[in-house]
């Protein structure tokens, strides 16, 4: 990719992957053929967002893993169970939006948060290293919540854990392969280029991710509005709340636990809920996952705001 082109594209990185989101409910047909590859465009965002990672700072994490295991039970637990408590308070018993705001807090993190770690300024590192377990719990801890919340939510826990195996593992030994073959030098002298190929491939994963979003769109436009204003104030109110409960962190660690806080692996919930025009619950949930593209492009100026801040102190 030459230089003028990386330039342009890491500059307007957000927008472009916002625009994605948007470009697969605009054209349903391609959003749909696009769906088969989302698994392997999801392994090489992984791989690539590895290979901007130090291992020192894998490295760092590892040894000194409370953060990272402070953030894990935080968006685990912390979050779903706060979000029962508030909403519950709130909203009766039996809302769908209710039900929906638990189930999409007790989600994992998105597996692809390095990407949006080295694109908002947040721990590359220590989103990856929690996203693995977040992952790896989900085959239990789904069903488990849904069945609390009186929700059908059929997730088949050895399929899930197998394909969480093979994209960890694919990207992991493909990342390995890269680094190996190039050396870790020339990668740091690429890394303007890797990160524009992260933006050009997470703009890309937007599009099977929005399938059957616009169609459900087209059939009740109002009522989706509505579900994506809900799942958008949710999404900025946990990411706010989650840099102020990790606030005493280092700026890059509480950053983080915001981005995690709010960001969720929606496909997953969506393929345990079927289409999103089958439910309520599934439109409201394909409302969260298109919120997840666009969110970074309004969040990222106070994320900048709060890394200068915490610098300058």
């Amino acid at each position: 990719m030459s230089g003028g082109l990386g330039g342009l594209i890491r500059r307007n990185g957000l927008p472009l992957i916002a625009a994605g989101a948007l470009a697969g409910i605009a054209l349903p047909g391609l959003a749909e053929a696009t769906r088969p590859g989302l698994v392997a465009i999801s392994i090489v965002v992984m791989l690539f967002g590895l290979l901007r990672i130090e291992p020192a700072a894998f490295g760092q994490v590892l040894r000194r893993p409370g953060l990272a295991l402070l953030i894990l039970l935080w968006v685990t637990l912390g979050v779903p169970l706060l979000v029962w408590l508030v909403l519950g308070a709130i909203l009766p018993a039996g809302s769908t939006f209710l039900a929906a705001a638990v189930l999409m807090s007790a989600t994992p993190s998105i597996m692809s948060a390095a990407a949006f770690a080295l694109l908002l300024g947040a721990d590359a590192a220590l989103l990856t290293v929690v996203a693995i377990p977040s992952n790896a719990l989900a085959p239990l801890w789904l069903p488990l919540v849904a069945g609390l919340m009186g929700v059908g939510a059929q997730v088949d826990p050895l399929d899930m854990a197998i394909r969480l195996a093979v994209m960890v593992g694919s990207s992991f030994a493909g990342a390995a392969v890269v680094v190996w073959t190039l050396g870790r030098p020339r990668l740091r002298q690429a890394a303007p280029t890797i990160d524009a190929w992260l933006v050009v491939l997470v703009t890309l994963s937007a599009l099977p991710c929005m399938a059957g979003v616009g169609e459900a769109l087209s059939a009740r436009p109002l009522q989706f509005l509505g579900m994506i204003g809900f799942a958008l104030g949710l999404n900025l109110l946990l990411q706010a709340l989650g840099y102020l409960v990790f606030r005493p962190a280092p700026v890059a660690g509480a950053l983080s636990a915001a981005l995690v806080s709010g960001s969720r692996n929606m496909v997953l919930l969506l393929a345990a809920l079927g289409a999103p025009g089958d439910s309520d619950l599934g439109l409201i949930v394909a409302a969260a996952q298109l919120t997840l593209f666009i969110m970074p492009m309004l969040v990222a100026p106070a994320y900048r705001a709060l890394a200068r801040h915490r610098a300058m102190r």
